[in-house]
């Protein structure tokens, strides 16, 4: 399926005008499930005035990361379907800033945006695992993002040796892994094989897909941390080569036993930690690996800042709705496997990001005990 309407920026007065300015990026394909509004979103958005409309006559996509990541892909997919949703007449601008974790495209969010409720932002959730793990480029709060869709994908650590994902592999063994960086999205992952009892020697720069697929094959990693779209094909194709899931992430429910749905064959991590010690995993850093989970499994999410108009939240939360029940979206969407819903259930994937003081300094001190880690 190809998209031809993203148009490009339009020149708006005050700083919005810095976010504007890029055309989208070429049609990102990504698999949805239904989903609906929260009937008070809907509720709301239906009794606006024609005021309200005209407050939100200038919308634009403020896209956290490069036009070619996902944030940038889905801004192309859904800028028309937006648009039309909200009655503009035209595409919606889209504007691209920042690197591929979109850390510096949060961070001008932050920064620039008045929060009138009239530019939304699409991130990945690889800035809100910069933000937990306390990264000194953050300069944002990702706890304050106010969701109004959310494309959620699964998270599986593949390695190399099949008796890595068994009761006793992981005690005291050395596992390279496959990492962009420190506080890259294979955060969690890292974090999971500490509690397993093995030692993660992350093996940086292995950020795309494809290298970090080839490292495993040549042996220069014991494993590889899978997450984004296509994740079942990547995880076929690797089975096939011999490699097995040393554990998943789960799926989306709150029960961290909960396998994710799109590879049930994969014990969660959980479930790898009770076969282990006998016990459920709990404590401060077991919540820092759920909300790091969390954010690893959030492929993209488009946010509004935490002051928005809720009259304008409201009509960009039921637009959303209004733009994933596309057949045409829908139709090209299934083939990515990643589950894109909007409210109620973007807002409770975003929630579970979210981690207490104490969670977040665990996180950071055991970040901080690992000084080789800043020097590879």
């Amino acid at each position: 399926m190809t998209d031809q309407s993203a148009g490009n920026a339009v020149p708006l007065a005050g700083r919005r005008a810095l976010l504007l300015g890029l055309p989208g990026a070429a049609l990102f394909a990504a698999g949805l499930r239904d989903a609906r509004a929260d009937p008070l979103d809907r509720a709301v958005a239906a009794s606006l005035p024609d005021t309200a409309l005209a407050n939100l006559r200038h919308p634009a996509l403020l896209v956290a990361g490069a036009a070619d990541t996902a944030p940038g892909l889905w801004a192309r997919l859904l800028a028309p379907r937006l648009a039309q949703a909200l009655s503009l007449g035209s595409a919606i601008p889209v504007s691209a800033t920042g690197g591929r974790d979109g850390v510096t495209g949060a961070n001008t969010f932050e920064a620039l945006t008045t929060p009138d409720g009239s530019t939304a932002m699409l991130v990945p959730g690889a800035a809100a695992i910069a933000w937990l793990a306390g990264d000194p480029r953050v300069h944002f709060d990702a706890g304050r993002w106010v969701p109004a869709l959310a494309s959620l994908s699964s998270g599986i650590l593949v390695g190399r040796d099949p008796a890595a994902g068994g009761s006793a592999g992981l005690t005291g063994r050395t596992i390279r892994t496959a990492a962009s960086t420190v506080t890259g999205p294979e955060l969690p992952a890292l974090l999971g094989l500490s509690l397993l009892g093995a030692d993660p020697s992350p093996v940086f720069g292995l950020s795309e897909p494809q290298d970090a697929s080839k490292a495993l094959a040549d042996g220069r990693v014991d494993a590889v941390f899978l997450t984004g779209h296509d994740v079942p094909q990547r995880l076929a194709v690797l089975s096939d080569a011999g490699f097995a899931p040393i554990f998943s992430l789960g799926s989306s429910d709150e029960d961290p036993m909960a396998r994710d749905p799109a590879a049930s064959g994969a014990a969660t991590f959980a479930e790898r930690f009770r076969a282990q010690s006998g016990t459920a995993p709990s404590g401060p850093l077991f919540d820092a690996f759920r909300a790091t989970a969390a954010a690893a499994r959030l492929d993209v999410a488009l946010v509004l800042p935490m002051l928005a108009p809720p009259s304008l939240v409201a009509r960009w939360r039921t637009a959303c709705e209004t733009a994933l029940s596309d057949l045409g979206l829908v139709a090209a969407a299934r083939r990515a496997q990643v589950d894109a819903v909007s409210a109620p259930e973007c807002v409770q994937a975003l929630a579970r990001m979210n981690a207490d003081e104490t969670t977040q300094l665990s996180l950071r001190r055991w970040i901080a005990a690992r000084p080789e880690w800043q020097h590879a």
